[in-house]
């Protein structure tokens, strides 16, 4: 049984470390990878309308964010 198990285990081994090394790369700057991946919310008056409090709040915390770190415009 034991034998049987030898190959599992260095493959398990093999595969643990290809994902360890492939989720541990890091970008240089967190702030950069933000920006690239992400944009102003600007909805439209008939949308802005209908949002709850909490909606409007994580909108302007995401644009505040934005403006802070990628230097958005408002």
């Amino acid at each position: 049984m034991g034998t049987r198990l030898r190959p599992l285990c260095a493959s398990l081994l093999l595969l643990s470390i290809a994902v360890g090394c492939s989720v541990t790369a890091k970008d240089g700057d967190p702030r950069k990878t933000w920006c690239d991946n992400n944009k102003p919310m600007r909805p439209s008056a008939a949308v802005f309308a209908v949002m709850t409090r909490p909606e409007v709040d994580d909108m302007n915390a995401h644009n505040a964010k934005g403006v802070k770190w990628c230097n958005w415009h408002p």
